[in-house]
């Protein structure tokens, strides 16, 4: 057989496509995307490091557009307070609206009142395109302090107060026309104290004429104490009827157990479907980092989403179970099916002596497509607080993944500020109109006995890595002339060679 050459327009063509992979694939090794959690800004409050401002509660921020300005803003609750003699004095809450437009960070407004802001929501209850900003607390006067509901609008300039509620004690606030009058009723859980019995309550208000009336409550504990943190409501089996979800504890501190509870509102009444209670371990309570009681298990915080995709929308909540030693922070997934709470998945981790999730939201904050569960709270030593010795507390956030196999953990931010820092709240938005959905974590660091709010936005980036271009483009130019050079090379040698035939 005959010898078949390049000829030097193939060997070009050649050289051309071998030229282009290797630029590809050196490119590739070379320039790398990655992604990061970024901080783009810390906020603290005018009292910093001379007062006391304390932003906690778990469900005591919000975010939304509040004003119609197309720009969401942020709501801070918490109290306020004046040192005297080492004693807290003319507790007061400072109710605060905030905007972010990436470079600079603005207080919109500051109002406050005798007394505690202890939960934040906003929604539009009377469908007039406005949302009516709810709070939860406490207010004070001449003849005590009293738990309120307070329901408000901010039209950017005026900061109206349209209706009171005195008596109900809230901590977390949902809402859901269920009478479908187009007005939505709110639905709190909180506690109800009794002499030495403390009691989960859940409550539902109607609110119309700027008037709240309570329509319906209930409470119930097993012993001496429990607690509803949290409340939500979504159609958990899509057949129409809308849950009221409220999670926390019973049991009492010493064995408290992690608690959920599924209701119903039918015919003006709220109805205990199911409930659901578990711990890791039993009979015993682990202890703050100041050897306070801290409980068992608690459920500070929940969400509801279909985190997974599948259709069906997921209970998620976050809080702490103790494991006979330390305090790991808890994290589970569950569905309701067929009248029945199941465990999808749980999640349980220490980062020190204390881990706890304070605070959960849920979002796509890395635009892959899918919605991240994203985790606040508190990394402690056990005497942290007063031992100098002891690493101070910190913060912790974690943007997590659940795709039905493997709750994944994406991203994660630790930070302490002064002598300690703990995340109790968090929100996520685009609140600065770039596109890209930022985390807000908002805690209370302290100085000397004295708290002040901890703001911090951040974003999860992407960034192109290119260590050393000029050594990469070096290298294929080198790689390119060799190729080159040699396929010509190879052409000369077999065009002088001369054909063999058969037998010689």
């Amino acid at each position: 057989m005959k010898n078949k050459l390049l000829s030097p327009k193939q060997i070009a063509k050649t050289s051309i496509i071998l030229i282009l992979l290797l630029f590809f694939v050196l490119n590739q090794q070379v320039v790398a995307q990655t992604q990061n959690m970024i901080l783009e800004w810390e906020q603290h409050w005018d009292t910093y490091g001379v007062g006391g401002t304390c932003n906690f509660g778990t469900y005591n921020f919000f975010v939304g557009d509040v004003d119609n300005d197309n720009t969401l803003e942020l709501i801070t609750g918490g109290m306020a307070y004046d040192v005297v003699n080492d004693s807290r004095t003319d507790l007061r809450a400072p109710f605060k609206i905030w905007n972010w437009d990436g470079e600079t960070f603005t207080l919109e407004k500051s109002h406050e009142w005798p007394g505690i802001s202890r939960s934040t929501f906003a929604s539009d209850l009377d469908q007039d395109g406005l949302l009516e900003i709810i709070t939860g607390g406490t207010i004070s006067n001449d003849t005590g302090t009293y738990s309120t509901l307070r329901i408000w609008n901010w039209d950017g300039t005026n900061l109206n107060l349209r209706a009171n509620y005195e008596g109900v004690s809230i901590r977390s606030v949902a809402v859901y026309d269920f009478d479908q009058d187009g007005i939505s009723e709110i639905v709190t859980a909180g506690t109800k104290t009794q002499t030495q019995k403390t009691s989960a309550q859940l409550s539902l208000f109607s609110f119309e004429s700027n008037m709240l009336q309570l329509n319906s409550q209930v409470e119930w504990c097993a012993s001496n104490s429990a607690v509803a943190t949290s409340v939500a409501i979504s159609d958990l089996d899509n057949d129409g009827v809308p849950e009221i979800i409220t999670a926390g504890y019973d049991n009492d501190l010493n064995n408290s157990s992690g608690q959920i509870r599924i209701w119903h509102f039918k015919n003006q009444e709220l109805q205990l479907k199911q409930n659901q209670e578990w711990r890791l371990v039993e009979n015993v309570y682990g202890s703050t980092i100041t050897g306070d009681p801290m409980g068992n298990t608690i459920v500070n915080n929940l969400r509801v989403a279909d985190v997974d995709h599948d259709g069906t929308t997921e209970i998620i909540t976050g809080g702490f179970a103790y494991d006979g030693e330390k305090i790991n922070a808890q994290l589970k997934i569950w569905n309701y099916q067929n009248q029945k709470i199941t465990c999808e998945t749980s999640k349980e981790w220490l980062t020190d002596d204390i881990t706890e999730i304070k605070a959960i939201s849920i979002d796509d904050v890395d635009k892959d497509g899918h919605l991240d569960i994203i985790t606040a709270g508190l990394v402690g030593a056990y005497g942290g607080f007063n031992d100098v010795d002891v690493p101070p507390e910190q913060a912790q956030l974690i943007v997590w993944n659940w795709n039905q196999e493997e709750l994944q953990q994406k991203y994660v931010e630790q930070w302490t500020v002064g002598e300690g820092v703990v995340a109790w709240n968090l929100q996520t938005g685009d609140v600065d109109n770039d596109n890209t959905i930022e985390i807000i974590a908002v805690g209370c660091m302290y100085i000397s006995a004295l708290c002040d709010p901890d703001l911090r936005i951040y974003s999860i980036q992407s960034t192109t890595q290119n260590q050393n271009p000029t050594i990469t483009y070096a290298i294929i130019i080198t790689l390119a002339a060799i190729i080159v050079g040699a396929g010509l090379i190879i052409f000369k040698i077999k065009k002088r060679t001369p054909p063999q035939t058969n037998g010689s």
